[in-house]
This record gives C-alpha cells, sequence and structure tokens, in this order.
C-alpha cells in the first residue's frame, strides 16, 4: 500500500502518539516515602536498552563493556533532564555501572542482570571529596502494589565458585535514594549483597593523638566518615544463599532509612552493624556518633533456614531511634533477632585510640516476632557467637558422675560458604549485651522464647548527665569505666512473641553467665537450661548435631 505525504505525517505522528504511551505506562516509582524518600523523576522515557545489539545475550557476555557503556551512556542522558531509562526483558553481562544522579532505572520484570565485575550498581563512593549522590532510584517496570517475587528483576552474582567479593549494589554519600523489586542469585558471597557504607577518604578515623597516652587525650576524628547514607527507601527485596555472617542489606552506616519486606534464605536478613570491629577497622576509630545508625526502620523483615533475620551488633557507634515493626520471622532460622555487644577494642590507655564501647539506645522491637521450625533436626547457620546458645533439647549428657563435656565449634559441619558452621534453631529473640572485654555475657542477657509471652522487656542504659555521651562520663575515672564495659542497651521489647509449638524452648540455649570460652574450644558448664540442676553437658559436636 502507497501513502501520499499527508498520510504519511499522520501515520508517523499515531507512531509517536503510541510510543509516548508505551513509555509512560513503563514509567512508575516505587512512590513517596515520607521522610525516607522523594520521587523527583519525572515519568518520561529517555531510552530504552533491549537484548539486542551491543547487550544481546551472546554480545554482553563476550564483550560486556560495550552494553555496560550503552546503558551509562543512556543513564547519563536521562539524569541531564531527570528522565527514565528502562531496561527490556532479558539476559545480561555487565560491569560495574555507576549511577548519576537524578535518574530512575526501571528494569522488566524477570530480566537477569550477570555480574562480571565485584559491584554491579554504585553510587556515592568518590573517594571522600565529590558531590552527593541525589535522587536515585532503581526498581522494576509496572505498577509497584501487591508484587510477588515474580514481579522482580534479578541479579546473579555469576559465579560457580563461593565466598566472593560480590556487592550487587553499593551506596555511599547518597541522599533520597530507592532500590526495590530486586531478588538476588548469591552464590555465599563474602560482602553484603546490597552495601550501604560512608564515602570516606580511606584515612584512619582518628587524625590526631594530641594528648599523648593520657586517657584524657585530645583526638580529631576524620569527618569524611561522617559522608554516610541518609534518606533510602528499600523494600520488596529477596536473596538466595546468603553467606553466614553476610546479608541481603548491610549497612556499615546509614540515617533515615527504611527496609521493608525484605527476605532471605540462609545468612542474614538485614544487618546493623557497623564495620568489622577489628583493630583495623578505620569506620570505628572515628568516634562514637560520626557514621553511626540514626533514624532506622526494619518492616516485615523475614530469614530461612539462616541466622538471624535481624542482626544489631553496635561495636563502638552510639546509634539511636532504630524501630522494629510488622512481622519479624524466622523459619528453621537459629534466632529471629539477634542483638549482640560490640567486639571492637576499647579505648584504655592503650594503642587502641579512638574506640569506645558502643550501644543501641531509644531502640524498639515492637510488632510480631514469629519463630516456625518445621523441622527440629534443621541445620541452621550460625556463628561463634551464636553458638554460645546451643545446645538443643534432648542433647544432654546425663553420666551419673556429672562431668562436663567441652563443645568445639569447629567440628561442626560448614555452612554453604565453608568457612562458618551450621547449628540447629535456638530461640526467636537473643540480647546479647557483654558487659566487659574478657567476659562473654553476665545478668544482663535476656531471653525471650515464652510461645504465649507478649514482652515488656527493657534493658538500661546506666544513668549520666543530661545531654552527656555515656563514652564521655563526668570524670576520668567514669571515662574509663565507660570506654571498658558495655551492657549499655536500652532496647525496649513489646513485641507478640510466637514461638514454635513443637520446642520446648526451656531447654534450649544458656544464660550467657553460664559460659567460658578457651579459644577455637567452647566449654559449657552444667547448666543447661540457666540451672545448675541435673548437670550435664553435651559430649561432642558430633553428639549435637545427630541427635
Amino acid at each position: 500500500m502507497k501513502f501520499t505525504h499527508t498520510q504519511k505525517k499522520k501515520v508517523t505522528f499515531c507512531t509517536l502518539l503510541l510510543s509516548a504511551s508505551i513509555s509512560s505506562a513503563y514509567a512508575d516509582s516505587i512512590g513517596n516515602k515520607a521522610g525516607y524518600f522523594t520521587n523527583t523523576i519525572t515519568n518520561t522515557v529517555e531510552a530504552t536498552i533491549t537484548n539486542t545489539g551491543q547487550c544481546g545475550t551472546s554480545n554482553s557476555a563476550s564483550t560486556p563493556g560495550q552494553c555496560t557503556n550503552k546503558i551509562i551512556n543512556a543513564l547519563n542522558a536521562a539524569s541531564a533532564v531527570s528522565g527514565v531509562v528502562v531496561i527490556k526483558k532479558g539476559t545480561y553481562t555487565l560491569n560495574r555501572i555507576v549511577m548519576p544522579s537524578n535518574v530512575r532505572l526501571e528494569i522488566e520484570p524477570d530480566t537477569i542482570l550477570k555480574m562480571n565485575q565485584n559491584i554491579l550498581f554504585d553510587f556515592g563512593k568518590s573517594g571522600g571529596n565529590g558531590a552527593k549522590a541525589e535522587n536515585i532510584e532503581i526498581t522494576t517496570t509496572g505498577a509497584k502494589t501487591n508484587a510477588t517475587r515474580n514481579d522482580r528483576f534479578i541479579i546473579d552474582v555469576n559465579t560457580n565458585t563461593i565466598f566472593q567479593d560480590k556487592r550487587m549494589v553499593r551506596v555511599g554519600y547518597a541522599e533520597n535514594f530507592s532500590i526495590s523489586r530486586l531478588h538476588q542469585k548469591d552464590n555465599f558471597s563474602q560482602t553484603p549483597n546490597i552495601f550501604l557504607v560512608a564515602d570516606d577518604n580511606g584515612q584512619p578515623g582518628v587524625k590526631t593523638d594530641a594528648g599523648g597516652t593520657n586517657i584524657n587525650r585530645n583526638v580529631v576524628f576524620n569527618s569524611s566518615y561522617a559522608r554516610i547514607p541518609k534518606k533510602g527507601y528499600l523494600a520488596d527485596i529477596s536473596g538466595e544463599k546468603i553467606a553466614t555472617g553476610y546479608a541481603v542489606i548491610q549497612p556499615f552506616s546509614g540515617e533515615d532509612l527504611y527496609f521493608k519486606n525484605i527476605s532471605g534464605e540462609r545468612g542474614i536478613t538485614v544487618r546493623i552493624e557497623p564495620g568489622s570491629g577489628l583493630v583495623t577497622d578505620r569506620l570505628n576509630r572515628a568516634g562514637p556518633r560520626i557514621g553511626a545508625y540514626r533514624n532506622i526502620i526494619l518492616e516485615d523483615i523475614s530469614n530461612t533456614g539462616g541466622f538471624a533475620a535481624i542482626f544489631l551488633k553496635p561495636h563502638t557507634k552510639i546509634n539511636e531511634n532504630i524501630e522494629i515493626k510488622g512481622t519479624t520471622e524466622g523459619k528453621n532460622s537459629t534466632f529471629v533477632i539477634w542483638a549482640d555487644s560490640g567486639s571492637a577494642p576499647v579505648w584504655a590507655d592503650t594503642d587502641d585510640i579512638g574506640f569506645t564501647r558502643g550501644y543501641f539506645t531509644d531502640t524498639k522491637i515492637g510488632g510480631t516476632v514469629k519463630h516456625i521450625v518445621s523441622n527440629k533436626n534443621f541445620k541452621s547457620d550460625i556463628t561463634k557467637a551464636g553458638s554460645y546458645f546451643l545446645p538443643r533439647e534432648g542433647i544432654r549428657d546425663t553420666a551419673s558422675n556429672g562431668s562436663n563435656g567441652n563443645f568445639q565449634l569447629f567440628k561442626l559441619p560448614r555452612d554453604g560458604s565453608g568457612a562458618r558452621w551450621l547449628g540447629q534453631p535456638i530461640a526467636p529473640i537473643a540480647v546479647v549485651s557483654s558487659y566487659s572485654q574478657s567476659d562473654v555475657g553476665n545478668d544482663l542477657v535476656k531471653r525471650y522464647d515464652n510461645p504465649l509471652l507478649t514482652v515488656d522487656g527493657d534493658i538500661e542504659a546506666p544513668a549520666q548527665a543530661s545531654g552527656q555521651d555515656l563514652d564521655e562520663g563526668s570524670n576520668n575515672t567514669l571515662r574509663k569505666r565507660y570506654r571498658k564495659f558495655g551492657g549499655r542497651y536500652n532496647i525496649k521489647i513489646n513485641a507478640a512473641i510466637q514461638a514454635d509449638a513443637t520446642l520446648d524452648y526451656s531447654l534450649l540455649g544458656l544464660n550467657a553467665g553460664d559460659i567460658t570460652r578457651n579459644r577455637s574450644t567452647i566449654y559449657r558448664e552444667n547448666a543447661i537450661d540457666g540451672t545448675n540442676q541435673n548437670g550435664g553437658s553435651i559430649k561432642s559436636a558430633t553428639d549435637f548435631i545427630t541427635k
């Protein structure tokens, strides 16, 4: 059929209208979350990436740089007009993508992004002196309400080797960002999949030691560790094959962050822990408030077969206003919520300048906490700290001589990463605040595990003068004490706890005061259920795992 010039113009105009209509149907932010994320991007699609040409399956797999550059160029162009880039359904192998400010990336559900480098999406990390990344969203096309796992795009770590360094998303000095509707196909990576971290300058957290070796010395902390993620909303995210000790999401630092509907299989789902706590940890030497957590909400967080759905550990930071709400669930997980004491060195009179004993304050555990155990012999992920609360029901040495056996952690079966161990489900909530640097625990440890119990518990911090941080104290003696000792948590537990009806929680674990440790061997006293009655302990790791 032939068209007149006028007819051709009409057809072209109709085609443009159709194209615009399709584009606007794609463009759909997850929406505003008051106080955490505000959508500033228009619904204009500036570019559409298809699984053809440079980004065809075979091309992107063999030459990922070309497809990556095509996406980066599209994002930069869309950033200039606060627009949208759409990636159509397909499989793409990609290098690192630095997300510019003022852009939304929408990825069609079931699209697979295979990682060719150790980071895929990266923004706000520029070495301590770059501009703040702002107004960034990574999500899917289509409506965002009632989305199921099938409505998500997939990031595949793309390696058959376990325990590799793979960070799917890294966020540094950024404000007003959202990541949603993502499934993580991991293979026991040794880093958090979504990693929120300060954009520091790589220098030590302590800049000077003007006061010498005295505890009163004047210290200047490195302010670049205050360049942290702020105002972020992360929702509808799931992960599989998470390594023990690592997480679907872990912020090292952050303010005004909201995590909603996050689930993980193995490992930890959301880990609220700043840094490693090792003596080489620069972040934790940057002072108790620089790079700390403030105003964090965790809603509807779940885990299957891992260590915990939510993990809290302060190291040296004073962390404020953290709220757990909705339904927090662990299915065959060791714990549902684990709150630990910091393991960083303490600042006394030695070489550990900058370190203090951190804590959580104004922290609330509400909503419903559910511990579901479908198989009492399930082998869940466990850490060395978590193993202090083993053994489980039925694992007792009831020998008449009452002698205590010993428990060797390293004889337990290994987890999927091969780097840590497998245990068994223990309890819904454990708050384990060690009192001193050398003791594992004390009478401040509380375990909440009654199936019918609604707990109104409160572990209070010591009293201090108004407006005074606990790490400061009012005189030199108090400063030394506060820097050396922990047990200062203020965690209010008002949750309705639903423990598994098939387990006798009174036989699970030990009170921390009943435990001593000696290097790789954890020696258990004779108080399996928190009393000195009946005595006994497990004989060996083999007995533990087979009974």
